[in-house]
């Protein structure tokens, strides 16, 4: 009676285990696209507002888990800069759809360091994946990215991004 007592407990820890090793999957992968912005702003009493619209598209380069290499997303972003005397809060709230996995993913990218909207501007900063839809449902995360604008409107970002689903 004892042997088979331990034997059933063994089971319950590896199959727990099994499942909770399941459910916390997870992966990496890195990123490389570019994007079109249109800029409005006007003058405050600190500085200068910005608001714009991001459009674009990119490619995963390296991935582990459900993001393969090859892979193609669009974005869609809304991007908030407060231009001031010591420095420059960015933030973009973004939507990005994997036609791969008939899903959505939503995330915001912030950043105090660098320049925006000029020419040879550049900085990198931290997103977090905030969830999605579909196969991306329940998806956290963390990436650092760095972008680089071209000119005033067209950039390029890379991101190196951990998450679990």
């Amino acid at each position: 009676m004892m042997n088979c007592q331990r034997i059933l407990r063994g089971l319950v820890f590896v199959f727990g285990f099994v499942g909770l090793s399941a459910f916390a999957a997870g992966g990496s992968y890195q990123i490389v696209a570019v994007s079109n912005v249109v800029f409005n702003s006007i003058e405050t009493e600190d500085g200068t507002l910005m608001s714009g619209y991001l459009t674009g598209a990119g490619s995963v380069v390296d991935g582990v888990g459900l993001f393969e290499s090859g892979m193609t997303h669009s974005t869609e972003c809304i991007v908030s800069v407060k231009k001031r005397s010591q420095g420059n809060d960015i933030s973009a709230t973004c939507t990005v759809h994997y036609a791969d996995l008939d899903a959505k993913m939503f995330m915001l990218f912030e950043r105090k360091a660098g320049d925006i909207a000029a020419s040879d501007a550049k900085g990198g900063g931290i997103s977090t994946i905030l969830g999605g839809t579909g196969k991306l449902k329940g998806i956290s995360g963390e990436c650092s990215y760095t972008v680089k604008y071209l000119d005033a409107s067209r950039n390029i970002t890379n991101q190196d991004c951990e998450y679990n689903l």
